[in-house]
């Protein structure tokens, strides 16, 4: 996707898994891999900040905080991390109503574009 920036290789990683699972006809599957490619990248541009968190809701709330409420990046990025966090918990334990193909092409669609702008400010930032 970008390969811009060795630090985010797992995060890109995560996104072709997705990709992969979703032209299997995995669309549970894909959404969580999504969100965990967004996920990565989020935990990357905390690091450059030289922060870490240790749970899932604590990196989406620093990236939210140090992030997008410092205006230093998309603030629709922030927007899709916690969306995304919500679709992978649906999908992961929702098994009555499974998401659908277009629901798991949005999620990837949407943790595309986390990754990008990750990388755009990663660009942007001092090492």
């Amino acid at each position: 996707m970008t390969g811009r920036h060795r630090e985010l290789h797992r995060a890109e990683e995560e996104l072709a898994a997705a990709r992969h699972l979703r032209s299997g006809g995995f669309a549970a599957q894909a959404i969580s891999r999504a969100y965990y490619g967004a996920f990565f990248a989020a935990e990357v541009a905390l690091a450059r900040l030289g922060e870490a968190r240790a749970r899932h809701s604590g990196v989406i709330a620093a990236f939210g905080q140090l992030l997008i409420r410092a205006g230093d990046m998309d603030p629709d990025a922030g927007k899709l991390l916690r969306s995304l966090f919500d679709r992978r918990s649906a999908a992961d334990h929702d098994w009555i109503d499974p998401p659908s193909d277009t629901e798991a092409e949005r999620a990837i669609a949407d943790a595309e574009h986390v990754v990008r702008a990750v990388a755009d400010w990663l660009d942007r930032s001092p090492r």
